[in-house]
């Protein structure tokens, strides 16, 4: 079946659509990069249009499947320059939302109170930076003492660092906008958004442009983390072994233990200690395989989702961790992803 694709650049303000950006000539991108800090962009050259206040408004690249929308994502410009040519053409690079929280610093000495939420916190700092779209999972999680932070501090900072603590992802903000703050989950099958490869029709066509690399002469199998928390006695320690048989790092492949030890400022508790130690176990039989390919457009991705590859060697469940949209009809997708298998 032959789909018809378009886009579109929305520019809403107050989150209402009020006019659109139009482009002549090189069509605008979106970027989405998981492990940077802030997770997507996106760059365009248009046209003018005074309707749009490119100072206050927002924008929504939309890609139109079979004249049905779906967007690609919120972005602040952060960048608006005009160019010297003939059409007065503007150039505009934008982040999402999190930018708003890059550049929300504290004004003055910022004091959170013992036994406050976790959550509770990184959501004043969302509100006071004008995000109020927010998808959480709850959390009882509470600060274990009282906590300052310095004049001139950012708030996305503070907010990862809260949900960093408790066992949480990374803020991260989805196609319509909303801000997620979720626990972090290692990689499963169960968690597979989609899949590439074989006669599905999302996996054509598909590249085989990958890296495969192994660097384990000095790669850690014991990941220890300890934690003193500021007006407590208690030191709290967690500790994750790679003893898995099939992995090349493991205690059991290598016959010794090759210790991390690793210093926690603060935590919420025990529980979260260990879910900080259990993740480095797990990202550090990830970080070694990464594969690069090509699908036809599509919208519905996310930060960090987990998809699978059903095609020859790469056949395995995977991190998207970026993905590339060029908004011109016939461009493909670009993905890059990290397998889950055990290195």
């Amino acid at each position: 079946m032959i789909r018809e694709v378009q886009y579109r650049m929305k520019v809403l303000r107050n989150g209402a659509e009020i006019t659109e950006l139009r482009w002549a000539d090189s069509a605008p991108r979106v970027n989405t990069d998981s492990t940077a800090e802030i997770k997507s962009s996106m760059v365009g050259t248009f046209l003018p249009n005074e309707t749009a206040d490119l100072l206050r408004d927002e924008l929504q690249p939309c890609m139109v499947i079979d004249g049905h929308e779906h967007p690609l994502g919120v972005f602040c410009p952060t960048t608006v320059k005009a160019l010297n040519a003939g059409t007065r053409q503007i150039a505009v690079e934008g982040y999402d939302r999190a930018w708003r929280l890059k550049a929300a610093k504290t004004e003055s000495l910022l004091h959170m109170a013992a036994g406050s939420g976790y959550l509770a916190q990184a959501e004043q700092l969302l509100a006071a930076a004008g995000i109020a779209l927010v998808i959480k999972t709850d959390s009882g999680a509470v600060l274990p003492a009282d906590r300052e932070y310095e004049l001139g501090s950012e708030y996305l900072a503070i907010v990862n660092q809260l949900l960093k603590e408790i066992g949480y992802r990374e803020i991260w903000f989805d196609a319509q906008g909303w801000a997620h703050l979720e626990p972090y989950l290692p990689p499963s099958a169960a968690r597979m958004a989609r899949q590439y490869g074989g006669r599905e029709i999302t996996g054509l066509p598909m590249g085989e442009s990958y890296t495969d690399e192994t660097d384990i002469f000095e790669a850690p199998n014991v990941f220890i983390c300890v934690c003193s928390n500021a007006d407590s006695r208690e030191v709290l320690s967690a500790s994750a072994v790679n003893d898995i048989p099939t992995s090349a790092k493991s205690t059991f492949r290598r016959g010794m233990r090759i210790p991390q030890v690793t210093k926690v400022e603060q935590i919420a508790d025990q529980a979260a200690l260990q879910v900080y130690a259990d993740r480095l176990r797990d990202e550090s039989l990830l970080s070694t395989r990464l594969v690069s390919f090509y699908t036809p457009a599509e919208p519905g991705h996310g930060v960090g989702d987990i998809i699978g590859i059903a095609r020859d060697e790469l056949t395995g469940v995977y991190e998207e961790t970026g993905w590339s949209i060029t908004m011109a009809a016939g461009e493909l997708m670009a993905h890059t992803a990290r397998r889950t298998v055990i290195a």
